[in-house]
């Protein structure tokens, strides 16, 4: 039986040992993250925090996010081989998740209590009481304040009573013998369920205790993802490797991870379990970070000059506004849709199984991530994205068993996984090598910082006057809209431009091909000089790749540009631009 080219593919890239450091840094970095991921609000709600300090919380970290990645990825290309940099980083990233364990909760714990009490005693009545035979089954109920000293008092009141001494429901267990005056009662007292009281004055330092310790983390975090995804997107811009393969592992991490989670915290009935096992796979990340090459990155020239040039563009301003409507929704679902579940009566598990279902439908998409650009391009896949949160959004908003969100959790894989796999894609297509991490950076800055402050801030706001439901279904719309949008001017920008693109003239090409990459159909490696530059450059970003490039996750077959002919005889004798060749398929 003949073996499907696809996975031809897939199985070379599983043994090709030069990418498994790569998968084994996507499964153990995403595996750390999401463990904690879908917990974090409910660990807020644990420790005392209001809505409004979680909104706070994730505003602040978006925030940090809109510096960090941009300023991460402009050092990355400086410094080109950055693994040290990324392994302190990740490091450091393990150490401060242990810190969320150091925060103390606000709450006031009167729970579980089991207090059983024996009691001798004998009370003569040696004055005239006015006194009612006792005909119902005496109470017994204590009060203790101290522990030390102990109140008996009777009441003739029906069993289902509470005293109002317990601020939680109560369950007793009587044991008496009439007549009243009888020398031996034993009484038994048990409290259940949670308290909902909070020490306001411990809630202060509890926040500002917090909130410093997420923003620490959230920090760290952004960096090293930031970094990391910039070295595999190198990867596949260098070397032809395929993006969706590499990411495929990560989300088999969230699959897994996500559920265990839940049952963690479950069996051990504390959170402190699932930031012990984050900060183990994050030092484990740490120490293979070292073991990445990225000897062939060197140091960017000309950077800042490289990045205005390229973010001027009209498909790339576009793709920025896209992926900042799509962090806007995403920002406002991760800071309040699983606390809006766990109103609806959400239990640990079912929060976690809400990643858990759609890992397996992110799973085989992102396999076939590269696959589908080839048929439809990266533009239609963020469209798609949006159109996907509008209907996750929407849907939220009809709830009321709280079960019902998995089905609509099909759609996160749509509107988290492939979008923003097709999203990184994209960039390694729009972008030069030299300034990769830069745009990965600018990237998450769109997305994960100012995207997602404005949808926690912009979104909690919003849900103080309308409540939760009112506010997915505005959400809902925004997204419609600006799937509408995205469309509409894409491919009006297409329309517009098909016929110049074709006609565009140089004055001087001189093209050089080097070795590698027959085997898939195209010149590998060309090496353009021409006048001016930003002409060809055009020409080529726009070609259309061929189809076997496509099918292999090859976004962007590596285009230099150089001034003159020197430079380009300089960046051939210097420069190691030498294609990845994988010899397995030749």
């Amino acid at each position: 039986m003949k073996i499907p080219e696809g996975v031809k593919h897939f199985l070379s890239d599983l043994r090709d040992t030069r990418l498994l450091v790569i998968k084994a840094l996507y499964f153990t970095l995403l595996a750390g993250a999401v463990i904690v991921w879908p917990q974090i609000t409910i660990h807020q709600q644990h420790i005392g925090l209001t809505q409004y300090q979680t909104a706070v919380c994730g505003a602040s970290v978006a925030a940090v996010a809109v510096f960090i990645p941009l300023c991460s990825g402009f050092v990355g290309d400086k410094l080109g081989n950055y693994k040290k940099l990324l392994s302190i980083v990740t490091l450091l990233a393990g150490v401060a998740v242990l810190l969320f364990t150091a925060v103390p909760s606000a709450r006031i714990n009167t729970t579980s209590v089991a207090t059983p009490l024996t009691n001798t005693n004998d009370v003569p009545f040696a004055t005239p009481l006015n006194t009612t035979p006792l005909t119902d089954t005496t109470i017994i109920t204590t009060h203790t304040t101290p522990l030390t000293d102990t109140l008996i008092t009777t009441h003739t009141t029906p069993l289902t009573d509470t005293t109002p001494a317990l601020s939680a429901p109560l369950t007793t267990t009587t044991t008496t013998a009439p007549p009243f005056n009888t020398n031996t009662t034993t009484t038994t007292t048990k409290t259940t369920g949670p308290t909902t009281e909070v020490d306001e004055e411990m809630l202060s330092f509890t926040f500002w205790l917090y909130l410093a310790v997420r923003v620490c983390y959230g920090g760290l975090q952004a960096v090293g993802y930031t970094l990391f995804d910039a070295a595999v997107m190198a990867h596949t811009q260098k070397h032809g490797a395929n993006y969706g393969y590499q990411r495929a592992w990560g989300t088999l991490a969230v699959l897994i991870s996500s559920y265990l989670s839940g049952q963690l915290i479950t069996l051990t009935g504390s959170f402190s379990v699932i930031f012990y096992v984050s900060a183990g796979l994050q030092l484990l990340a740490a120490g293979l970070v070292l073991l990445l090459r990225l000897e062939f990155k060197l140091p960017a020239q000309k950077l800042t000059w490289d990045i205005l040039k390229q973010v001027r563009q009209a498909k790339v301003v576009m793709f920025f506004t896209a992926m900042l409507a799509a962090g806007v929704f995403f920002g406002y679902l991760e800071t309040f849709m699983y606390r809006y579940l766990v109103s609806l009566g959400a239990s640990p598990v079912l929060v976690s199984l809400t990643i858990t279902v759609g890992a397996p439908f992110e799973l085989v998409l992102t396999l076939l991530t590269s696959y589908i650009v080839g048929k439809v391009g990266h533009a239609p896949l963020i469209m798609f994205g949006l159109f996907a949160h509008a209907v996750r959004l929407f849907g939220l908003s009809l709830l009321v068993d709280p079960w019902w969100v998995l089905p609509l959790e099909v759609f996160e894989s749509l509107s988290n996984g492939v979008m923003g796999t097709a999203a990184v894609m994209y960039c390694t297509s729009l972008f030069t090598l030299q300034s990769i991490a830069s745009f990965r950076g600018i990237y998450a800055v769109v997305y994960f910082g100012i995207g997602q402050l404005l949808g926690a801030m912009v979104g909690a706001e919003i849900r103080e006057v309308y409540g939760d439901v009112t506010t997915f279904r505005i959400m809902s719309a925004a997204a419609l809209v600006s799937f509408i949008a995205y469309c509409c001017s894409f491919y009006t920008l297409m329309k517009c431009r098909s016929g110049s693109i074709t006609t565009t003239t140089t004055t001087t090409t001189t093209t050089t091909t080097r070795g590698g990459g027959e085997e898939r159909g195209e010149n590998p490696n060309t090496i353009v000089t021409t006048t001016p530059p930003v002409a060809v450059r055009d020409v080529y970003t726009e070609s259309k790749l061929g189809h076997s490039d496509r099918k292999s996750g090859i976004d962007n077959p590596v285009c230099y540009v150089a001034d003159s002919v020197d430079e380009l005889v300089h960046m051939v004798n210097n420069h190691n631009i030498d294609r990845y060749k994988n010899t397995e398929n030749s």
